[in-house]
């Protein structure tokens, strides 16, 4: 391939790397799309079953939610979305509470009838039972938060599974706040001005943002194994991890990883009884689980009444796991050890590639929701005028 006749690389086809290629070919710009995945995306990637009519995610979960009109009258230009308001139960001792902790949540677990004045007041004299002034640890934190038992219950066993470690291992600056709300609302996103699943899934709308004679994808195509063969003041959008692309020259940047059972199960055997609740999400708070999530894909498509009518769905339990290089990166460690090593390889890449530019979650060492990559994007082509 002749790279010389492309204005700028963009590696990463995920909603970052997607953004900046769009409005960068809008602008009448050349640009080459790399990625090594063989689909677009990023972990964002769902499709379709054929059989079932299910959209699939790939990576878990992802519900598109912003508080910006910017991102999304952008975004809509791609998709249509259906109404999809995002709640999730969490599962103790077999039964559902509401998540985030509401009125509800707290008056189910101690066996309550409290309004929210009487529930605010309780919530604060459980904490306050404790005595603890100056939390050391995540764990005194979070009973210093909400008292005891909630934290015990909803907060302790489901944290120490994400980050495989006893929570009084963890720093108290992990846990700035403890959503409490003390009404019945059970919105996942409640600040959230726009929310919804996309009709045709994530897949298609990266399709449609890289459809321009202007973009060219290359799929399944390894940055590193072309590197030498780009001209040397090719200006590059780098969204990948910058420990891995200076080979790990200082060290490995911590992250958290995850990985995925699915399988097929049918509603109307007892194998199939916890899709049959009508939850997409259900969180996993007691230590015996040792999974922290449960999907069922088809209840995002409310927009299809047939796919949630089916007895098939698709069941995905979703482990933590530990990170190992090459692996894959979803959440940052951002620690002062941590940001203080990412500081170092930024240096090194601006010595050393000074044509290249970090973008997206992984390049930015960040963990960032969907709209806060795109707007990201916007702002950073914006930058280039």
């Amino acid at each position: 391939m002749d790279y010389s006749k492309f204005d700028l690389v963009v590696v990463g086809a995920g909603f970052y790397g997607a953004t900046v290629a769009e409005r960068m070919a809008k602008k009448g710009k050349k640009v080459l799309v790399v990625d090594r995945r063989d689909h677009v995306a990023g972990n964002a990637y769902s499709y379709r079953d054929k059989k079932t009519g299910i959209e699939i995610h790939k990576y878990g979960s992802h519900i598109f939610h912003t508080e910006s009109d910017e991102v999304w009258d952008y975004i809509t230009q791609f998709t249509e979305f259906n109404d999809y308001i995002h709640t999730v139960p969490t599962r103790h001792d077999g039964k559902l509470y509401p998540m985030p902790i509401n009125l509800d949540t707290i008056n189910l677990l101690y066996g309550t009838n409290m309004d929210a004045e009487e529930a605010e007041k309780f919530v604060a004299a459980e904490a306050e039972k404790a005595g603890i002034k100056n939390p050391k640890n995540f764990e005194e934190k979070g009973i210093s938060l909400v008292g005891e038992k909630l934290y015990t219950t909803f907060i302790k066993n489901y944290s120490e599974k994400q980050w495989s470690t006893s929570a009084e291992n963890l720093s108290a600056d992990i846990l700035s706040r403890i959503p409490v709300r003390y009404s019945h609302d059970d919105r996942y996103f409640m600040t959230a001005k726009h929310q919804g699943i996309p009709v045709d899934g994530y897949g298609k709308i990266v399709e449609k943002m890289l459809d321009n004679e202007n973009i060219t994808l290359k799929l399944s195509t390894s940055f590193v194994e072309i590197m030498d063969e780009l001209p040397i003041e090719m200006q590059i959008i780098y969204c990948g991890q910058v420990d891995e692309l200076l080979d790990y020259e200082l060290g490995v940047l911590p992250y958290r990883s995850l990985r995925f059972e699915a399988e097929w199960v049918d509603e109307t055997t007892p194998e199939g009884a916890d899709s049959k609740l009508g939850h997409a999400v259900i969180n996993e708070a007691d230590a015996d689980v040792a999974y922290t999530r449960t999907h069922f894909y088809k209840y995002y498509q409310i927009h299809e009444p047939e796919v949630l009518s089916q007895p098939k769905s698709y069941t995905v339990r979703e482990y933590p796991a530990d990170f190992v290089r090459g692996g894959e990166a979803y959440y940052p460690i951002n620690n002062a050890e941590n940001e203080n090593l990412y500081a170092q390889y930024v240096e090194l890449l601006k010595d050393r590639y000074p044509n290249i530019t970090l973008g997206g979650r992984l390049g930015a060492y960040r963990y960032w929701d969907m709209d806060v990559a795109i707007l990201n994007a916007l702002n950073f082509v914006k930058s280039l005028e």
